[in-house]
């Protein structure tokens, strides 16, 4: 439904959430694959037909992955890029987490271990922690050390919920 046609090009669209938990920290997926160093992605992925927006395509993803429910409170950037001669456009959006259970994450990813291991994990919200990990979109650590204040400040608002 989302997908578009560009220059007679598909566009796969993908959401992502940079995912404050509101401790003063961020909430990544440490990737860890046979024969590859680890890496760390931000939660999300790929928009499907039933998805009636963007948002919900991120809400579900989000509980896919994470068995988390997030307030969605802006958007971040949008990345265009190829991956293995698909088109992607990949939505980040900066959100907080409300709810957290690992044991209602579901999907084929889970159940493959040829696709190595998925593993939540809380990074400290400062350059030196962030700096010290394997992003492997490197643009997505660019934004976040370039609006790190802003996303500090966003964690220090009581939360309303």
């Amino acid at each position: 439904m989302l997908a578009e046609t560009r220059r007679t090009r598909l566009i796969n669209q993908r959401v992502r959430a940079i995912l404050l938990a509101g401790d003063g920290s961020i909430l990544l997926i440490k990737r860890v694959k046979p024969a590859a160093a680890p890496y760390w992605v931000a939660a999300g992925g790929g928009v499907e037909w039933t998805d009636i927006d963007l948002i919900a395509a991120l809400e579900r993803e989000l509980y896919e992955e994470l068995g988390a429910v997030a307030k969605v409170l802006a958007t971040a950037f949008v990345l265009e890029h190829e991956k293995a001669g698909k088109q992607l456009e990949e939505h980040f959006y900066v959100c907080l987490l409300q709810d957290l259970d690992l044991s209602k994450r579901y999907g084929p990813e889970f159940n493959d271990p040829a696709r190595g291991e998925f593993i939540p994990e809380f990074v400290t919200l400062d350059l030196a922690h962030l700096g010290a990990i394997n992003f492997k979109t490197p643009e997505l650590y660019d934004w976040i050390a370039l609006h790190i204040d802003y996303l500090r400040s966003i964690q220090l608002q009581p939360a309303r919920f």
